[in-house]
């Protein structure tokens, strides 16, 4: 049984963006270039909900790997998921429920707040195409910097709506911006939740919660050398603690930051 495990986070597989989405934009064709590398490496997709399924009942493969999608962003559809499809992959869908069917506007100052989201029947067909879906709150909060009443809400108001569209039970959470703390895991875990992904980039070990999966995040700039160099071995960063002190300090300052700023979280039904 494998020790470490690739989860593989992505945003958003298109052509063109915004200069400042850069970074989080992959192409269709070096998309189709990492797939293919998994494919040539013998590597087996798995969702979220089946990896920790597999994990805790010792029945996990040598070679796991999970593609996870964070926002529910439209181009999962035209891009992203047609070359899943044509590889055989599985892959998990976290899904930002305030804004389907408009536009990612937390994206504005990365000049993408225009960039279209999936529809509800766009997601209710994905559990047919072998894509899991996942919730990713409702409007995209620093989950971390709200009241836990507030991130309560959140968490369990999207859980709420993707299980009503979907018509199945929604097992698995991305923290947005990867932030939570350990009454948001909490949260997470009495909403019913089976599992929840960090970021952390680095590996997912055998032994972390289920509820703080570290996940890589693949860049545009990922070549298919670097994703070779991972499943090979060559490149195997290693995921820090959750709530280590160098977060804790990154908290407490965006904490201040945002009472400077006199933020106000947002949630609309």
């Amino acid at each position: 049984m494998s020790a470490t495990v690739p989860i593989l986070m992505y945003h958003s597989v298109d052509e063109s963006c915004d200069p400042a989405y850069r970074r989080w934009t992959v192409s269709p064709e070096r998309f189709a270039g990492h797939l293919a590398v998994l494919r040539d490496r013998g590597y087996a997709p798995l969702t979220i909900a089946e990896l920790v399924r597999r994990r805790q009942s010792g029945n996990l493969p040598d070679k796991a790997v999970a593609i996870t999608f964070d926002d529910g962003l439209a181009d999962f559809g035209r891009h992203a998921l047609p070359l899943l499809e044509r590889f055989g992959f599985a892959s998990t869908l976290f899904v930002t429920t305030g804004h389907v069917g408009a536009t990612a506007r937390w994206l504005a100052d990365l000049g993408e707040g225009e960039r279209p989201m999936l529809t509800w029947d766009e997601i209710a067909a994905l559990p047919q195409r072998n894509v899991e879906v996942g919730a990713h709150t409702h409007s995209h909060p620093q989950l971390d910097l709200l009241a836990t009443a507030d991130a309560r809400r959140e968490i369990e108001h999207s859980k709420a709506l993707l299980e009503a569209h979907i018509g199945q039970r929604v097992q698995s959470f991305a923290y947005p911006h990867g932030y939570s703390t350990p009454a948001v895991r909490h949260c997470v875990a009495q909403a019913g939740f089976s599992a929840a992904c960090r970021v952390a980039d680095g590996l997912s070990r055998s032994g972390e919660s289920p509820y703080a999966l570290s996940r890589l995040i693949v860049t545009g700039e990922w070549t298919t050398g670097q994703m070779e160099d991972l499943l090979d071995g060559r490149f195997a960063p290693v995921a820090p603690a959750p709530d280590r002190p160098a977060m804790l300090a990154w908290r407490l300052y965006r904490r201040a930051r945002s009472a400077l700023a006199g933020a106000r979280p947002v949630f609309q039904q």
